[in-house]
């Protein structure tokens, strides 16, 4: 099974956008680019994080995307939700032999268990900000690369 991208994309989204200038225009094919996908993959992700009132457009349909938040008020759980609402850490196999008395109670026992580690996950999601990814970017760089609620960030 292959893991879902998805809120590591979106993240990515969301930096590229905070981080453009104020003068500069780009397109979903300029954020792909950066991403390493398809602009229609970007264009769907943008989308869900606009239905989800993380970011807007900054006029018309066509203008460039900006943060509709403080990043200060945007948590990782939110962006999860907003990208892959039905997102598991730990699917369960749904292909074991179910005449097998064992592959019988192995899905339901561990059901339970991994709800319990999800749940968890969350919770700790909703205490880590954008602003927070933000400024992990900044310092790694070594240089301001974008502004976080007006504040350049080193």
């Amino acid at each position: 099974m292959k893991p879902s991208l998805k809120l590591t994309n979106a993240i990515h989204i969301l930096i590229y956008i905070a981080r453009a200038d104020k003068q500069s225009s780009y397109s979903s094919k300029d954020i792909a680019n950066s991403v390493n996908t398809n602009p229609s993959r970007i264009r769907a992700l943008m989308s869900d994080l606009q239905n989800a009132d993380i970011i807007k457009r900054e006029g018309d349909h066509f203008s460039r995307p900006i943060l509709a938040k403080p990043a200060t008020e945007i948590t990782m759980a939110d962006v999860l939700k907003a990208v892959d609402p039905s997102s598991v850490t730990f699917p369960l196999d749904n292909k074991v032999n179910e005449e097998c008395p064992i592959a019988q109670q192995v899905n339901p026992v561990l059901a339970g268990y991994y709800e319990l580690f999800d749940e968890s996950l969350i919770q700790k999601m909703k205490t880590v900000t954008f602003e927070d990814i933000l400024k992990d970017v900044n310092e790694r760089a070594g240089e301001p690369l974008c502004q976080v609620n007006g504040i350049e960030n080193a």
